[in-house]
């Protein structure tokens, strides 16, 4: 029952290569999903979460644009659509984290720590449950202690990650390359506001891949095979 928790920097490709060793392994793939369930624990709507979202993105109108039609979609769907999960959540972008500044969140109708609180319980549960690669939200420092999962943290250049949000998302170069800095400075901050530790520290991973050296084909087999070893080892 193999649990793989993925993280990296914004760009890396921990979504594509997500897809690729749940496929290959046959097992389940998360991201969205995590964000949708702790919206139900903490009783907010995923329009509200959506808001404090859009938050970390404000360097192009584009992307309010989008944000905006989203919450639009939610509000048409009225009240046959399910507030939590429902009628944009598809299209969140699933790298994108809370937005954490202090007195903003003072002020927000979901408070970061139950956010936060609900992230691990379903972190927590999918992983009980086995059988899954988990895609970001902290995750690796949410299963830290939980033996048998494999941690995998992704790096990667700046043109490497510009080209994966440029064909992922249809920006061009320059709005690629905002967008992920902008996103990068969030996860940061997430990370060291709940967890007190650099995103990118490699000792908290079992294995740490440099995407700019290696295909996202390669790193998915890479991944596999150390999932296939610690589980034989644990097992």
């Amino acid at each position: 029952m193999p649990v793989i928790t993925i993280n990296g920097v914004i760009g890396s490709g921990t979504l594509e290569i997500g897809h690729q060793v749940a496929q290959n392994m046959g097992l389940n793939y998360v991201d969205r999903y995590i964000f949708s369930e702790a919206a139900r624990l903490v009783g907010s709507p995923v329009s509200q979460l959506i808001e404090k979202e859009q938050r970390i993105v404000p360097f192009r109108e584009k992307v309010a644009r989008f944000m905006q039609g989203v919450l639009e979609r939610s509000a048409v769907a009225g009240a046959g659509a399910d507030p939590y999960f429902g009628r944009g959540i598809e299209m969140l972008p699933a790298e994108a984290y809370t937005e954490l500044v202090s007195d903003a969140a003072a002020n927000s109708p979901v408070h970061d720590r139950a956010f936060i609180d609900a992230t691990t319980s379903v972190v927590k549960e999918l992983a009980e449950g086995g059988d899954v690669v988990i895609i970001g939200r902290g995750s690796n420092m949410i299963l830290a202690d939980t033996p048998g999962v494999i941690h995998v943290g992704l790096v990667a250049p700046m043109d490497v990650r510009i080209d994966t949000m440029a064909k992922r998302e249809h920006f061009s170069n320059e709005e690629a390359r905002a967008y992920a800095e902008e996103l990068e400075n969030a996860r940061v901050t997430f990370y060291r506001k709940f967890f007190r530790t650099d995103a990118n520290d490699p000792t908290k991973f079992h294995l740490m891949l440099n995407i700019g050296r290696i295909s996202q084909t390669t790193a998915a087999e890479i991944i596999a095979h150390a999932a296939e070893d610690i589980a034989g080892a644990t097992g």
